[in-house]
């Protein structure tokens, strides 16, 4: 596209062939808005930028001895060139001027004394009004070109060669709604190839073009080939056009999409909910989203922590309510990025979104490693989520099961994982089902009331101990107890000497009045340790 007219058009112009450039050759590339006749010292005040000014001389010669100054307030003004003519005021512009003129880079133009201002002013405006009018037609095809491309269902790849042609440029489209990338010469990438590109690098080093709608941003448009600058106004009728073409097509995926994802959500979901008649019915409604369950199955939920307490501090004005639009934009972000994590490990796995967690259906044919994969992709997930958001996420893992139609077993596990996970560690942990041990026996029953007597029994003495002097003995006996009753290792972890472990070891029993060298005495402590830590 030609981006704009400049003084060096207006000087092509067949009128102008006994123009001659006086001064400012470096600044001939300047865009040219208009062109107006200076007739006083001071025409700055209307002065918008670009225009060309042309002069009899007269006024320079009234005031020579500002001529100068003249000169650099029309610079900084933003007029762009002097058209004078020579021989009647002025024989020739003293060297001062054009040594000026070539310094700040202001073009100086002698213009022949014969040519009358109509004669110069003419020619100037058709090339400008040519121009602009060149850009309404461009624009009106523009329109008519991403029309066509929308009614016709244009992809987004077909809408970026498009604008990609208008443009003259080499360009790219980063579409954050769906994390996909379009290169105008290429196809797309997405998922794992997608951290091939660093689009934050791209945006930073490359001139780009956002494509938003109130205020909510959808992508952006980049040029490949340009650094960052402004992008020329004759460009924007093309980007905003573009603009909608691009969002009307987001919108249509995002549409169709979330309508398989609605009919794949709930098949999901009657899944994990045992809410399915036969294997057979599995194997028919998965056929209709092209998945295949062939291999073991375990549940992994990624839940993200604290998320409901966010809308609960929500009102019903309309600030809270843009909020809580936000905090929706927020929570689908976090666990699109936790499926993005997923699926780059496990491509064949499926999931449901159930309000603020995640819920994944994992087959694999790696059963002698996929403890390791789990724990390495969990903490993936919790480390890119945690480093990218203001939220942190707890993950529930499952046991395998042999058959789909048994995976909400594995479900069930996941959930309990979760829920005393929860009483442990509070958040951003994840957690195995087969690591629970004797917590899934005291989940049932750690609020019973026999049970909570017992906890208090065993280990109460030692928390009234500690809230009374202020000392630490309750957080020693729960390290001793972690590191299996090894007073050395307690006192490493706690970066403590080993005699005052020692005297507090001994202090403990004395408080408890327990010998706690007993097998018998220190399993009650622990098992009181552990329902503590759940209850409190």
């Amino acid at each position: 596209m030609n981006k704009r007219v400049t003084i060096r058009d207006i000087l092509n112009t067949d009128e102008f062939r006994d123009f001659v450039v006086l001064a400012g050759d470096s600044a001939l590339d300047k865009e040219v808005h208009s062109i107006t006749i200076m007739d006083s010292p001071n025409p700055f005040p209307w002065s918008v930028g670009g225009e060309i000014v042309l002069s009899s001389g007269y006024i320079f010669k009234k005031h020579e001895s500002e001529f100068e100054e003249l000169i650099r307030k029309m610079s900084d003004a933003g007029i762009v060139a002097l058209f004078i003519k020579l021989k009647r005021y002025f024989d020739y512009i003293p060297q001062n001027i054009i040594d000026l003129g070539n310094e700040i880079g202001f073009v100086i133009v002698s213009v022949p004394v014969e040519m009358s201002f109509v004669d110069v002013i003419n020619p100037t405006l058709s090339k400008i009004i040519n121009f602009q009018t060149e850009i309404i037609r461009k624009s009106e095809e523009i329109l008519s070109d991403f029309t066509s491309l929308v009614m016709n269902e244009g992809d987004t790849l077909t809408i970026i060669k498009v604008i990609s042609e208008i443009l003259g440029e080499e360009i790219c489209y980063y579409d954050m709604k769906l994390n996909e990338m379009y290169h105008c010469k290429s196809s797309c990438y997405k998922d794992r190839d997608f951290e091939n590109i660093n689009i934050n690098q791209l945006l930073v080093e490359k001139e780009s073009y956002r494509v938003s709608m109130n205020n909510k941003i959808f992508g952006y448009i980049v040029f490949l080939g340009r650094k960052k600058g402004d992008i020329y106004r004759d460009e924007f009728n093309a980007l905003a056009h573009a603009n909608t073409a691009l969002i009307l097509d987001t919108q249509k995926k995002l549409s169709s999409m979330q309508i398989e994802n609605r009919h794949k959500n709930e098949f999901v979901r009657d899944i994990i909910t045992n809410n399915i008649r036969s294997k057979m019915e599995i194997e028919k409604r998965a056929q209709s989203f092209g998945w295949t369950f062939k291999e073991t199955f375990r549940t992994l939920i990624v839940d993200i922590d604290n998320f409901k307490d966010e809308y609960t501090k929500m009102g019903n004005t309309d600030e809270k309510r843009d909020i809580n639009n936000d905090l929706d934009d927020i929570r689908d972000n976090i666990l699109s990025t936790a499926v993005r994590v997923v699926k780059s490990y496990f491509v064949d796995s499926v999931y449901v979104n159930l309000s603020d967690t995640a819920v994944f259906l994992i087959q694999n044919n790696r059963e002698d490693k996929i403890d390791e994969i789990l724990e390495e992709m969990s903490e993936e997930i919790r480390n890119t989520i945690g480093n990218k958001f203001d939220f942190t996420v707890s993950i529930g893992i499952g046991e395998s099961q042999d058959d789909i139609i048994n995976v909400y077993k594995s479900y069930k596990e996941a959930q309990m994982a979760i829920k005393i996970g929860r009483t442990i560690y509070n958040s951003n942990f994840s957690l195995h089902y087969k690591d629970l041990g004797v917590y899934r026996i005291l989940y049932s029953i750690y609020q019973n009331e026999d049970v909570l007597s017992f906890c208090k029994s065993s280990i109460g003495k030692v928390l009234d101990y500690d809230g009374q002097y202020n000392t630490e003995l309750f957080s020693s006996l729960q390290k001793i107890a972690d590191c299996d009753w090894n007073l050395k290792i307690a006192a490493e972890e706690l970066y403590i000497h080993y005699n005052t472990m020692k005297y507090r070891y001994k202090k403990i029993a004395e408080i408890l009045d327990k010998d706690l060298n007993k097998t018998e005495v220190r399993t009650d402590i622990s098992l009181a340790l552990k329902i503590y830590k759940m209850s409190e």
